[in-house]
C-alpha cells in the first residue's frame, strides 16, 4: 500500500479470551480431539438451554411491524422505562439519561474513545480485556491500573487507587467491575463507598461495569452503584447478555448520574449521544423484548436456578482446588468464573496429545512467552481444556480463569480433575 496502515499502537490492540481459540482450533486439527471450551462466558454454548416462554417472546415481537424500525437513539423508550423502575433510581438518573448499545463493548469504546486523549480512566488489574485495551488504544499507551488483593478476596487496593488518583491529574475516572469479571468477587459495601469518596475528593466521575448485577450468590451483599454515589458524577454498565441469557442479542446500555452535577461532565454524555445518533441507533429487537422477558413470571425462577448451579460449581471447585500446594484461589462470590493463581510457576512442558501437537507447541513457545501462557498452551495441547491465561486480563500474576458454565455436572468434575493433574505435572517439569 502507499502508506502503512497500522496504527504505532496496534500492538496495544489484544483480546486474549478470543485469541486463545485461534490456537486451541490448531491444536483440534493437529491433536484430532475435541477442545472443551472453558474460556468464554457464554451459558448457551456451554449447554444452558433457552426456555420456550422465552423463544415465543421473541417469535411474537419479531412478526411485529415495529421491530423492524428504528429506535429512538437512546434506546426503545418502554426498555428504558423499565431499567429506569427496575435497576437503577429517579433520584440520581431520567430516562433521558439512559443510552443503549450494542452490547457493552461498543458502550466501552465509546466512552473512552470520546474522551480528550490526555484524560485516563484508571481500571482494575486484573481487569476484563475490553476495558485495558480500549483504555490503551485511546491514549496510544499502556493503561492505568490499580490492584485487587487476591490475599483479601480480591477487593480493591484503596491505598493505591487514592494515590494514582492524587498524583496524576490526568486520571479523569475511576473504573470498577462489579460483581467482578474475571475474579468472581463482589465488593464490600464500605470499599464501594470509599471508592466513591475518592472520586468526590478528586474531582473524578465513576464507571462501574455491572453487567453481572443480577448474578449474586446467596447470602452475598450486593452493592450498586446508584445506591451510593450520592452527588458523584457516574456511568453504571448493564446489559441482558449474562442474566436473561442471550449473549447474541448484543444489548447493553448505560446509565448516567447526576448528569448535571458538572458542566464538563454534562458536555461529554452529550458527545456520547451524539457519536451514537451517527448510528442511528442500536438493534431494535433485543431492545423490544426485554421488558417482557425480564417480568415475565418465570423469569425470577429461571435466574435463580442458574445461579444456584454456579454456586454448587463455586464450592465444588474451590474445595477442590484448596489445598493444591501450588495454587492460591478465593472462592467466588458471583458472576460465573474462577480465578486460579498459580504461584511461582515455572516453564515447562507437558505430554502433549501427539507429535504433531508438540511441534505446534514448541513453535509457539519460541517467542516470548509469559509463564502462564505457556501452561495455558500446554494445558491445551495435553489435556485440550483451553482458559485464559491470568495475564491476558492485565494482571502482573500468573494463572488462568475458567468458567462455572459447564450443564454437564460429570464433565465439570473431570475437568477439574483433568487440570489439577496437569497443574500437578507441570511443577514436577
Amino acid at each position: 500500500m502507499r502508506q502503512n496502515l497500522l496504527r504505532a499502537d496496534s500492538t496495544l490492540l489484544r483480546y486474549p479470551i478470543r485469541e486463545v481459540v485461534e490456537i486451541g482450533k490448531q491444536l483440534e486439527k493437529r491433536g484430532h480431539f475435541s477442545m472443551v471450551w472453558e474460556n468464554i462466558g457464554d451459558p448457551v454454548t456451554a449447554g444452558e438451554t433457552i426456555p420456550e416462554w422465552m423463544k415465543k417472546i421473541i417469535h411474537d415481537k419479531a412478526t411485529r411491524c415495529d421491530t423492524f424500525a428504528y429506535t429512538d437513539s437512546r434506546g426503545d423508550i418502554a426498555a428504558r422505562e423499565y431499567v429506569l423502575e427496575h435497576f437503577s433510581s429517579e433520584k440520581v438518573c431520567t430516562i433521558n439519561d439512559i443510552l443503549f448499545f450494542n452490547g457493552l463493548g461498543e458502550a466501552i469504546n465509546k466512552i473512552l474513545n470520546n474522551l480528550p486523549k490526555e484524560a485516563r480512566v484508571l481500571v482494575p488489574s486484573p481487569t476484563y480485556p475490553s476495558h485495558a485495551t480500549a483504555e490503551a488504544m485511546h491514549a496510544g499507551c499502556d493503561f492505568i491500573s490499580y490492584q485487587l488483593d487476591p490475599t483479601n478476596n480480591w477487593e480493591p487496593d484503596l491505598n493505591e487507587i487514592e494515590n494514582k488518583v492524587r498524583y496524576n491529574e490526568q486520571i479523569v475516572a475511576i473504573l470498577v467491575i462489579n460483581p467482578n469479571n474475571p475474579t468472581g468477587s463482589v465488593y464490600q459495601r464500605e470499599t464501594l463507598e470509599k471508592i466513591v469518596a475518592i472520586a468526590k475528593k478528586y474531582d473524578c466521575f465513576l464507571i462501574f461495569d455491572e453487567i453481572y448485577h443480577h448474578m449474586v450468590f446467596d447470602g452475598i451483599e450486593s452493592t450498586l452503584l446508584y445506591e451510593i454515589i450520592g452527588d458523584v458524577p457516574g456511568i453504571s454498565m448493564k446489559g441482558i447478555s449474562k442474566d436473561v441469557p442471550w449473549p447474541g442479542s448484543r444489548c447493553g446500555w448505560i446509565e448516567v448520574y447526576n448528569v448535571e452535577a458538572d458542566v464538563n461532565f454534562r458536555d461529554y454524555i452529550n458527545m456520547l449521544l451524539l457519536a451514537k445518533m451517527l448510528e442511528v441507533c442500536s438493534t431494535t429487537l433485543p431492545q423490544k423484548v426485554l421488558p417482557t422477558i425480564y417480568a415475565h413470571p418465570e423469569f425470577d425462577q429461571l435466574l435463580k436456578t442458574r445461579i444456584q448451579k454456579y454456586q454448587q460449581r463455586a464450592e465444588e471447585a474451590y474445595q477442590f482446588f484448596k489445598n493444591i500446594p501450588q495454587v492460591r484461589i478465593n472462592k467466588p462470590r458471583g458472576v460465573f468464573y474462577l480465578v486460579i493463581e498459580l504461584l511461582e510457576l515455572p516453564y515447562a512442558q507437558l505430554e502433549a496429545k501427539n507429535k504433531a501437537v508438540r511441534l505446534y507447541l514448541n513453535e509457539l513457545e519460541q517467542q516470548t512467552l509469559q509463564q502462564d501462557f505457556q501452561f495455558a498452551y500446554e494445558l491445551m495441547g495435553s489435556q485440550g481444556i483451553c482458559v485464559v491465561p491470568l495475564s491476558g486480563f492485565g494482571s502482573q500474576l500468573n494463572g488462568f480463569r475458567m468458567t462455572l458454565l459447564q450443564n454437564d455436572a460429570t464433565v465439570f468434575s473431570q475437568t477439574l480433575q483433568y487440570i489439577a493433574d496437569a497443574i500437578d505435572e507441570y511443577y514436577q517439569g
